[in-house]
Formats: C-alpha cells, structure tokens, sequence
C-alpha cells in the first residue's frame, strides 16, 4: 500500500485506512526504526511465539496432566525399558532427573 505523507503543522503524517484500523483495533501504535525501514505497529501487538507462549503457560497444568498419562502409559514405559531403543539423540539437558 503506497501512502503519501500529509503535512501536519511542522510535521509530517500518515493516514491510515479505516479498514486497518478496525482490523487491528488500532487505539495506539509504536513506530519503531529497523534495518528494512520503519515499522508502525499496535502497542499491545506481540509476535506469534509471545501469543503461543501465552497459551501454553495458560494450559500448562493440561499439558503436565497430559505428559503425566503418557509417561505412566505401559507402551511408553515398555518402549524406554527395552535396551534395543537407543537415545543417542536425546539432549540431556532437558531432560530431569
């Protein structure tokens, strides 16, 4: 989208799309300086993996449960008692003791 810059008193301005804002709910926005050039975003806007983390930490007892049921399954114990199955790719410093 190709914008041209309106002149407010001394300063420069960029109107935005009704469209957009109603479809990012826009009350505030940060505008930030990158490499690729300037970045106007909400305020309150996080990135997929901040949104993700979120959830996980709201359902982190389901998934503890979860991990539970399926650690005290009898094929998933069978399966780490057999000496054939080996964990050579297992990174250790995940793992608890």
């Amino acid at each position: 989208m190709i914008k041209t810059l309106t002149t407010v008193g001394n300063s420069k301005a960029v109107i935005l799309p009704s469209v957009l804002v109603k479809r990012y709910n826009l009350k505030k926005v940060t505008i930030e300086a990158t490499e690729e050039g300037i970045l106007i975003r909400p305020v309150d806007a996080k990135t997929s993996f901040q949104r993700k983390m979120d959830q996980a930490r709201r359902n982190k007892s389901a998934i503890y449960r979860k991990m539970e049921l399926e650690a005290n399954d009898p094929k998933t114990i069978a399966f780490y008692n057999d000496p054939s199955n080996t964990f050579e790719d297992v990174d250790l410093d995940i793992v608890e003791s």
